[in-house]
C-alpha cells in the first residue's frame, strides 16, 4: 500500500518540482565562454556589494510569475586580472544580472570575496548569473585563482572536475 501511495505522490509532483541538472561549472569554462564570445570581459577579484533583498524569489504557488531576469545594481571593487596577475585596482558600479530557469533562481551574497567575469558594454559593465552558475564565482578558493591566472596567460584551460 505504501508504494502505490509513493507512486500516486511522484505521479502527481508537477514537472517543475523536479531537480534542476546542471553540467559542473568552474572558472575554467567561464573563462573559455568569456575568450569565445564576441563580447569583451574583464576578470576581477574583488567584494561584491548589492542590495540583496532586491534578488529574485521563487513564487512556488505561480512559478510563472518567477522572474526571468533581475537586474540590480551593485559595486565591484578589487583588482581585475592583468600579465602582472590580480594588480589593477577596480572600483565600479556594475549590474548583477540574475537569472531564474523555471522556480530556480540563482543567488549571490554581498560583501563576500568574489571572482567576476564581469562583460564590459556601452550598456555598462554586467555580471550574469543563473541557477547552473554563470560569471560570479563566491569564496574563491585559490586553486580557482591559479586556474583564472593559467587561462589568462595561455596555459591548460580545462575544467576541474
Amino acid at each position: 500500500m505504501k508504494k502505490i501511495i509513493l507512486a500516486a505522490v511522484v505521479a502527481c509532483t508537477p514537472v517543475a518540482a523536479a531537480a534542476l541538472s546542471c553540467m559542473p561549472h568552474s572558472v575554467q569554462a567561464a573563462f573559455q565562454q568569456a575568450q569565445e564570445s564576441e563580447a569583451k570581459f574583464l576578470v576581477v577579484r574583488g567584494r561584491l556589494e548589492f542590495d540583496a533583498r532586491k534578488l529574485p524569489k521563487t513564487n512556488r504557488k505561480d512559478q510563472r510569475a518567477t522572474p526571468e531576469q533581475t537586474r540590480i545594481a551593485a559595486r565591484l571593487k578589487g583588482t581585475s586580472l592583468s600579465a602582472k596577475g590580480f594588480s589593477t585596482p577596480y572600483n565600479q558600479d556594475v549590474t548583477l544580472s540574475v537569472a531564474c530557469f523555471g522556480p530556480w533562481c540563482a543567488s549571490a551574497q554581498r560583501g563576500t570575496e568574489v571572482l567576476a567575469f564581469v562583460e564590459l558594454g556601452a550598456q555598462g559593465n554586467v555580471i550574469s548569473i543563473n541557477p547552473c552558475g554563470g560569471n560570479l564565482f563566491g569564496t574563491p578558493t585559490p586553486k580557482m585563482i591559479r586556474a583564472v591566472k593559467t587561462c589568462f596567460a595561455g596555459g591548460a584551460c580545462t575544467s576541474i572536475r
